[in-house]
């Protein structure tokens, strides 16, 4: 027995295969190198900071916002691997591709509008900074917003792909993998929700870890499905 696909060729699901274990990986890894200021003693030893840690920022994020487009085109292959015409398969892709775009935003004030904002008044007059540091305070309690929401989003889409293989298993794999995104939707669902944390890179990994073993399950179910076509 097999899903109902609207994307049958196997080509196309071992290149999304490998495209969603490949860039999850890599993820994990930019994650590991996300840059962050140390503790300052001043806004304009904070600003300085920012300054020098621009360049990595920029490139830290932009790769992120690339490998987040590569997942979200990955998983589009597998809501077709599962029927893009299931309600449970829409609500997946939906909610992923909105916590997608909502994390691509918190990415880009965090990664490229606060150095930028920083560069520009770190040698401005005190006043000014005083001004600024209210402004870096605020996108930092947006950023941390975004990246919650988005986050909670993406638990979501897992939930709800989870409930869409469970309920139309087609391979030995389809009920373990389907178990892994419980687990990985709802365990980092629940942690956000109740925790009351700041998000750092810390917390993200562990987060981003639980939604890469999911990943790695997804990614080897379209491989078995390649060789089961």
């Amino acid at each position: 027995m097999h899903l109902q696909s609207d994307f049958p060729l196997v080509a196309h699901r071992r290149r999304a295969a490998m495209a969603i274990g490949g860039t999850t990986a890599l993820a994990l890894i930019a994650l590991s190198h996300h840059p962050v200021a140390g503790k300052a003693s001043s806004v304009q030893e904070s600003l300085t900071q920012l300054v020098s840690l621009q360049l990595m920022d920029g490139v830290v994020h932009g790769a992120l916002i690339v490998m987040l487009a590569l997942l979200a085109s990955g998983f589009a292959v597998f809501g077709a691997l599962l029927g893009r015409r299931r309600p449970s398969v829409i609500m997946g892709l939906s909610a992923y591709g909105l916590g997608c775009c909502i994390v691509v935003g918190a990415m880009l004030i965090d990664g490229f509008a606060v150095p930028q904002l920083a560069r520009q008044f770190v040698a401005a007059p005190p006043d000014q900074i005083a001004v600024v540091y209210v402004v870096l305070r605020v996108l930092g309690t947006l950023i941390q917003v975004l990246t919650k929401a988005g986050l909670l989003s993406m638990c979501v889409a897992l939930l709800a792909w989870s409930y869409a293989l469970a309920s139309a298993p087609a391979w030995p794999w389809s009920r373990p993998c389907a178990a892994l995104g419980v687990a990985a939707g709802l365990l980092p669902g629940l942690f956000l929700l109740v925790a009351d944390i700041r998000l750092a890179p810390g917390s993200l990994m562990a987060i981003f870890g639980a939604h890469a073993v999911w990943n790695l399950g997804v990614a080897a179910l379209l491989l078995r499905s390649g060789r089961a076509a």
